[in-house]
């Protein structure tokens, strides 16, 4: 008898869970998601006035296009996909930021490498006796 009751409460269970699952879905999208949506959105936008748009631009299309991915989710009430997008878009304005970060770094030694071995070159003919050329 204890079998039967055990089969009875895992199918009980199951159809529950089932119903959770689809009130879940029919649901549509909780609050803090669309908030979640509305602030990556902001992110991405003001990214556009930064240097951010010369230096991460390609990261910047793709966390749009994961902002698009989110507002269809929002549109046909899909919680996961709109949430799922939207933190993708978040994540991805951090990466631009630290992208152009990096970048700009690089310019910056790149231009300081480039003075230095013209310093050298310098120095070196004037050790040599060549002095400087006028």
């Amino acid at each position: 008898m204890k079998p039967v009751r055990c089969y009875a409460a895992v199918a009980l269970l199951t159809l529950t869970a089932g119903f959770a699952f689809a009130a879940d879905e029919a649901g549509g999208v909780k609050p803090e998601t669309t908030a979640l949506y509305q602030k990556a959105r902001d992110q991405v936008a003001k990214l556009s006035g930064t240097l951010a748009a010369k230096y991460a631009p390609e990261v910047i299309e793709q966390a749009a296009a994961n902002l698009e991915t989110a507002q269809n989710g929002l549109k046909q009430g899909d919680d996961r996909a709109t949430r799922q997008a939207s933190e993708l878009a978040a994540t991805q304005v951090k990466l631009a930021l630290a992208l152009t970060d990096e970048r700009i770094a690089l310019e910056k030694s790149t231009a300081s490498q480039k003075e230095l071995t013209q310093l050298e070159q310098r120095l070196a003919s004037i050790l040599a006796g060549k002095g400087e050329k006028p």
